[in-house]
C-alpha cells in the first residue's frame, strides 16, 4: 500500500480482471440490469459506453421481429413494435412512435439495431430508435431495398439496392435497369453499380454467414450476396423436397444455420429443412409438421395446435 501511494499508482483491488467483468459479464446482461451498472462507477459506465461495447452488447440479445402499423382493441395503431413470443403469451415491446402524418411510413429492413424506414418508398429514413436519431436518404427514390449489412472490411453500414424505374436523379447515377447497386450510409456519394443478379430478389432477407440469403421461386435456387466481396451466387435448395407452395419468405434463421420450410399442394403438411452444412451445401428434413386446418391463413394471429414429428 505505502509503495504504491509513493509511486502514484492505483491500489491493486480484489477480483475478477476488468477484461472479464466488462466483455463476459456485463456485455450479457439485458438492457435493464446493465443500465443499473453503469451506476456503479465511472469506470464502469465509461467502458460501456464505447461503440465496440454497445454493438457486442446489442448482438448479444435476442432477435425479435417487427410489427409496424399493429391492431390493438380493434384499433390500428401507427408505430413498431417487437413481438416477444419467449414467454408464455406474446408481448409487443414499442420500438418507435409516429405520428399521423407517417400513415404511409414502414420499415423496410434493420442491421445493428439501425432502423430503414420508408414513406410511400419514395422518401427513404435510417433511425436509431435508441439514441432517437434518423437521418435522410437521399438519391433513393427509383430503388427497390434488397438488404441493409455492415460491410466487414470498412464497417460502413451500406445498403444492396436493384434499380427498378426511372431514376429522380438519373443524369447523377450512371447504370441501366434491373441492375443492383451498393450505397452507403452517411457517405455523400451516389449509389455504385456492381452489376446485375439475373434476377431481384424479395420476400424476407436472412442474414447468415456474413451474406444474405433469399429463395427465387422462379430459379427454384437461393439468391446469395457476399457481403465482403458484393457479389453474388447461386446455392442449392434441398433437392428432394415438396415444391415451395409460397413465392417468397421461406427462409429463416434457425438457431445460426439456415432454415428453410415448403408444404404440400393442400397446405396440409409443412416440412422443415436445415442446412447443416452450409459449404458443401448439404440439407437434411429436421421436422415435419402435420396442420389440422386445409390452407395456412394468419398463423401469427391464430393459435394451431400442431402435431410436429422429429426425423433423426
Amino acid at each position: 500500500m505505502v509503495k504504491a501511494a509513493r509511486t502514484g499508482l492505483p491500489t491493486r483491488r480484489r477480483g475478477l480482471p476488468e477484461e472479464i467483468v466488462v466483455w463476459e459479464i456485463l456485455v450479457r446482461l439485458p438492457p435493464k440490469p446493465l443500465l443499473r451498472c453503469r451506476l456503479v462507477c465511472r469506470a464502469w459506465r465509461r467502458l460501456t459506453s464505447t461503440g465496440d461495447f454497445l454493438l457486442t452488447h446489442h448482438r448479444h440479445q435476442p432477435s425479435l421481429p417487427l410489427v409496424d402499423r399493429y391492431k390493438c382493441n380493434e384499433e390500428f395503431l401507427l408505430g413498431i413494435v417487437s413481438l416477444d413470443r419467449r414467454g408464455a403469451a406474446a408481448r409487443l415491446q414499442p420500438v418507435a412512435q409516429l405520428d399521423d402524418t407517417c400513415y404511409m411510413m414502414s420499415s423496410d429492413a434493420s442491421c445493428d439495431g439501425l432502423l430503414l424506414l420508408s414513406i410511400g418508398g419514395i422518401w427513404w429514413f435510417s433511425c436509431n430508435p435508441i439514441t432517437r436519431q434518423f437521418s435522410a436518404l437521399h438519391l433513393l427514390c427509383g430503388f427497390m431495398v434488397m438488404g441493409f449489412y455492415k460491410h466487414p472490411p470498412t464497417g460502413d453500414y451500406r445498403l444492396l439496392l436493384y434499380r427498378n424505374q426511372e431514376l429522380m436523379s438519373e443524369h447523377l447515377i450512371p447504370g441501366d435497369r434491373n441492375t443492383c447497386y451498393v450505397y452507403t450510409l452517411g457517405s455523400s456519394d451516389v449509389p455504385r453499380c456492381i452489376g446485375w443478379p439475373e434476377t431481384s430478389a424479395s420476400g424476407a432477407t436472412v442474414v447468415l454467414h456474413g451474406s444474405l440469403h433469399w429463395y427465387q421461386r422462379s430459379q427454384d435456387m437461393i439468391l446469395v450476396f457476399d457481403t465482403t466481396a458484393e457479389s453474388f451466387r447461386w446455392m442449392c435448395a434441398p433437392s428432394d423436397r415438396m415444391k415451395c407452395t409460397l413465392d417468397s419468405g421461406n427462409l429463416f434463421d434457425m438457431d445460426g444455420n439456415l432454415g428453410m420450410y415448403c408444404s404440400n399442394d393442400g397446405c396440409t403438411i409443412v416440412d422443415i429443412w436445415v442446412l447443416q452444412d452450409y459449404k458443401r451445401e448439404i440439407w437434411s428434413l429436421k421436422y415435419q409438421v402435420e396442420l389440422p386446418v386445409p390452407e395456412i391463413r394468419g398463423m401469427l394471429g391464430e393459435r394451431y395446435h400442431w402435431r410436429a414429428m422429429v426425423l433423426s
